[in-house]
């Protein structure tokens, strides 16, 4: 009795996501017929290779504005060194002991 609701607004969802996901794909997938376009496309692929996942092209002061930004940041959560700031944390879990 529960499992009919379930379904169907499970089945509206999942056909919802499929029409927005094919809707968006279809324009990634194009290849750029226009100058412009292609252009663009180029550029954004330049921008991509320099960086480097870095900041693009920097002053001196912009690099020593994100420098203490960071060593800020890190001070205010937990006092670790700036560069571990950018870094995904690692997360270490123990199994509880189960007394039987």
């Amino acid at each position: 009795m529960l499992v009919q609701p379930i379904l169907k607004t499970v089945s509206k969802e999942l056909s919802s996501a499929g029409r927005r996901n094919i809707g968006i794909s279809a324009v990634l997938l194009q290849k750029a017929s226009d100058p412009i376009q292609q252009l663009f496309l180029d550029k954004l692929k330049e921008y991509k290779s320099k960086s480097g996942g870095k900041l693009y092209d920097p002053s001196p002061e912009i690099q020593k504005e994100y420098k203490a930004e960071l060593a800020r940041i890190a001070q205010q959560y937990g006092g670790v060194k700036p560069e571990e700031m950018t870094k995904f944390p690692k997360f270490t879990f123990q199994d509880p002991e189960i007394k039987t």
